[in-house]
């Protein structure tokens, strides 16, 4: 980094560097993650953050360090996906009010910068948990703030930070045992030291020679005046190649997300012409599933202008409250809908929606109180984020943690409506009724790992209860059967079972013909879910 000082051109290069320099290492951040499913991961999410961030800045000609650090972390906090993006947010939030309108970014002002970024980082969670991004840059920022660097060296005082949060990072697993089970350092933590090494080189290597790793940066330098089309869809079949169809989807666009194993793949791109990745999963032979294009240059001038609300989601069934959850899976929306719910935000496994989504959702709602349903543990600190950020309405997010969760509080929410209950208590219903589901999570592991005394190996079936692993096994059956035997034997009387995406119904019966004759007294429903990466989904009350 350049020495004494810089102004805001040139902190727009920097940040553009990191974003960069963090594009290429999405997968080894995807790959620390603890739970071997991908569904949420570190680095997707941090990269989304950052890539939203960026397109804040992308188009800005102004030399003013403060406007620039505060339009990038307003980017940031709209495109924040996940817990460790919406946690960046926040840490880039407190670094851009520590430059208050200062014009040029100095090595004093730096280290103000970083100390009020640590304090808005630690704000922002409820119980923060030490061992993850937050203590990197907690430990990096003290360690800067005790050093004797050059003060008129920013360079020397980025690389104090960048040193010190590496060693932070590696310290990581000793604080975290779930991390020290798993061999791992904290993804989050190795997120944030990816974006500062590359601040640390610098605009020179801005541009990489060689194809990026998923996803790359194309978008930010296309000079294009549209942001192209949001593309997502499954490629079902046998044999597939998923390491084949990340390398031939990176040629056809940018933010490329390619996830699966050999029989279901989840793809997400952004292109300038949508026919192009689905004719190429079609020629591949593959059956397709849930497709869904978006104009994101319509969605972008949607959400600057407050568009109206949206055509195809229900009226609310009360004028002055709306239900906001987040589905992902034709069937399950359709339950949603039927249950009243006034709007859907699309996302869940492997596709966590930004900030700015509920944002638009919550501005689209023709009610002044509005309720969300996150329905994933990573999509929480989103949510709250977004209630924050609405102003003109009162929102209450009830966190939900899985979307069978949320399915028995929108159950308890129509009951609630008929007592004619306030709007305090219904939030207050639908929260101990979704408490009150079990959920059991049935997917593939994507790698080998240990979790706590669970040895699990890549394509192996693993089963969540509440949200933590619980089970692993070759066979589908065993890991669900194991499940069930940690639910308590008595008070327990049905189980929904909600089947996936590239899971026939005969597949689904069998399962429940198996698991009946193991649980007696347990009845058993069947639901068409349409669910990717998950195959089976069960609530059990």
């Amino acid at each position: 980094m350049a020495k004494n000082s810089i102004g805001g051109r040139a902190l727009k290069r920097f940040l553009r560097a990191g974003v960069n320099n963090f594009s290429h290492h999405v997968e080894l951040i995807n790959g620390l993650n603890v739970f071997p499913v991908p569904d949420g991961d570190t680095g997707i999410n941090m990269f989304h953050t950052l890539e939203r961030a960026y397109r804040e800045i992308e188009r800005l000609d102004n030399d003013d360090a403060s406007l620039i650090a505060k339009r990038f972390a307003y980017g940031a906090l709209m495109g924040a996906r996940g817990n460790s993006g919406t946690i960046l947010s926040q840490l880039l939030k407190g670094f851009a009010a520590g430059l208050a309108h200062d014009l040029t970014l100095t090595t004093e002002r730096f280290a103000v910068a970083c100390q009020n970024a640590v304090k808005q980082g630690y704000a922002s969670v409820s119980a923060p948990t030490e061992g993850t991004i937050l203590t990197v840059a907690r430990e990096a920022t003290e360690a800067l703030q005790s050093s004797h660097c050059d003060p008129d060296s920013l360079g020397e005082a980025l690389e104090t930070l960048i040193a010190a949060a590496r060693a932070s990072l590696e310290n990581t697993p000793n604080l975290l045992p779930i991390l020290r089970d798993a061999g791992v350092v904290d993804a989050g933590g190795m997120g944030l030291l990816c974006f500062l090494e590359g601040l640390q080189a610098g605009p020179a290597r801005q541009r990489v020679s060689s194809a990026p790793a998923t996803p790359s940066l194309t978008q930010m330098d296309n000079d294009a005046e549209t942001y192209g089309y949001d593309v997502q869809f499954l490629m079902l079949g046998a044999d597939l190649d998923v390491a084949q169809a990340r390398r031939d989807l990176e040629q056809m666009g940018w933010s490329v997300i390619v996830v699966g194993d050999s029989e279901m793949i989840k793809v997400h791109i952004h292109v300038d012409n949508p026919a192009i990745p689905l004719d190429y999963a079609i020629r591949s032979g593959a059956a397709l599933a849930d497709i869904v294009v978006e104009n994101m240059e319509i969605q972008y001038q949607q959400r600057i202008l407050s568009a109206q609300t949206r055509n195809d989601e229900p009226e609310s069934l009360r004028p002055d409250l709306a239900v906001i959850a987040v589905v992902e899976g034709a069937g399950l929306r359709k339950v949603y809908r039927e249950l009243g719910c006034s709007a859907i935000v699309l996302g869940g496994a492997g596709s966590n929606p930004a900030t700015e989504d509920f944002v638009a959702a919550i501005q689209q709602a023709p009610s002044e109180r509005v309720i969300i349903l996150p329905n994933d543990r990573n999509i929480v600190l989103a949510a709250r984020q977004a209630a924050d950020l609405a102003t003109d309405k009162r929102v209450d997010v009830v966190a939900t943690e899985t979307v069978l969760q949320g399915i028995g509080a929108m159950m308890t929410y129509g009951d609630a409506l008929d007592s004619k209950a306030d709007c305090e208590a219904i939030a207050a219903m639908m929260r101990a009724a979704g408490d009150e589901i079990r959920s059991i999570e049935i997917t593939r592991a994507s790698r080998a790992t240990r979790f706590r005394d669970i040895e699990i190996n890549q394509n192996d079936f693993i089963a969540l209860l509440d949200g933590m692993i619980c089970s692993a096994s070759t066979e589908l059956f065993c890991a669900a059967l194991k499940a069930f035997a940690l639910l308590p034997p008595n008070g327990l009387e049905l189980a929904t079972v909600y089947y996936g995406a590239g899971v026939s119904r005969a597949e689904a019966d069998q399962l429940i013909r198996r698991l009946t004759k193991s649980l007696k007294g347990l009845e058993f429903e069947l639901v068409y879910g349409g669910q990717s990466l998950y195959p089976f989904l069960i609530s059990v009350e």
